[in-house]
C-alpha cells in the first residue's frame, strides 16, 4: 500500500512540475508574438509609387490635371519629375500634381521619370505623357443667355448647315424683294419699276452667290490645312 502512494505522489510531483514548466513558456510564446507583431506594425510598406506608367492623355488648349500617387512610406512625401515637361505644364514637388494648358500637341509622348521620397526611403518609375492637337469644332458661347451650351458653328459648317443657311437667307431676300415690288404696284400701277427691282434680285444673287463660294474656298482650307 505504501508502494502505491508512492508512485502516486511521484505521478502528481510530475504532473505539478510539467504544468509549472508549462505555464512558465506559454507567456515568453505570448510575448514572442506579440514582439514580432509589433516589429511588423512599426515597419511601413515599402513606398511605392501607384501612378500608371501612361498618363491621362492632355488635349493643346485645355486645361489638364493629373495628380501623381503612391502607397506606403511615412511622412509627407517629396515628388519630382525628371524629363521636360510639355510647353504650359507645370509640376508642384509638394503636392504631387502637374497642372496647366498645354500650348500644342507633341509629336512622340514625353518621357518622364517620377520620383517620390518620404525622408527614409525612395521610389522612381517612368511615365509617358502625351498631348494631343485639338480638333473640337470652333464654338461660341451664347451672349443673350449664358445658360445656354456654346454653338458649335464650324461643326455645323462642315455638315452643310452654312449652304442651307445661305440659301435660306436667299430665299427670304427674293420673297422680300417680291412683296415690295406687289405693293409697289398695287399703289402706284402705272408707274413701271420693273428695272429696280431687278437690279435687286440680281445684288441678291450675286451676294448669295459670293457668300457660297467664300464659305466653300474656307472649308477647303480648313480641311487640306
Amino acid at each position: 500500500m505504501a508502494v502505491v502512494v508512492t508512485k502516486l505522489t511521484g505521478a502528481l510531483l510530475f504532473i505539478l512540475l510539467l504544468t509549472m514548466v508549462i505555464m512558465a513558456l506559454v507567456p515568453k510564446a505570448d510575448e514572442a508574438v506579440a514582439r514580432k507583431a509589433g516589429e511588423a506594425a512599426e515597419k511601413p510598406p515599402a513606398l511605392a509609387i501607384r501612378t500608371p506608367e501612361s498618363l491621362p492623355e492632355a488635349i493643346a488648349g485645355r486645361p489638364y490635371t493629373v495628380a501623381l500617387a503612391a502607397d506606403g512610406g511615412l511622412g509627407p512625401k517629396t515628388w519630382a519629375v525628371d524629363g521636360p515637361l510639355p510647353e504650359g505644364l507645370t509640376f508642384d514637388p509638394d503636392s504631387g500634381v502637374i497642372q496647366g494648358s498645354p500650348r500644342k500637341g507633341t509629336a512622340q509622348p514625353a518621357d518622364l521619370v517620377i520620383r517620390v521620397s518620404d525622408g527614409s526611403g525612395r521610389a522612381a518609375s517612368r511615365a509617358s505623357l502625351v498631348v494631343y492637337e485639338s480638333s473640337t469644332a470652333l464654338s461660341t458661347a451664347s451672349r443673350w443667355k449664358p445658360g445656354l451650351p456654346p454653338v458649335p458653328w464650324r461643326a455645323w459648317m462642315e455638315q452643310g448647315f452654312g449652304f442651307l443657311m445661305l440659301m435660306m437667307v436667299h430665299m427670304v431676300g427674293m420673297n422680300a424683294v417680291s412683296g415690295l415690288e406687289r405693293i409697289s404696284s398695287a399703289e402706284t400701277p402705272e408707274s413701271p419699276r420693273g428695272r429696280r427691282f431687278l437690279a435687286y434680285r440680281m445684288t441678291l444673287r450675286m451676294a448669295s452667290l459670293g457668300a457660297a463660294v467664300g464659305l466653300s474656298v474656307w472649308l477647303w482650307k480648313s480641311r487640306i490645312g
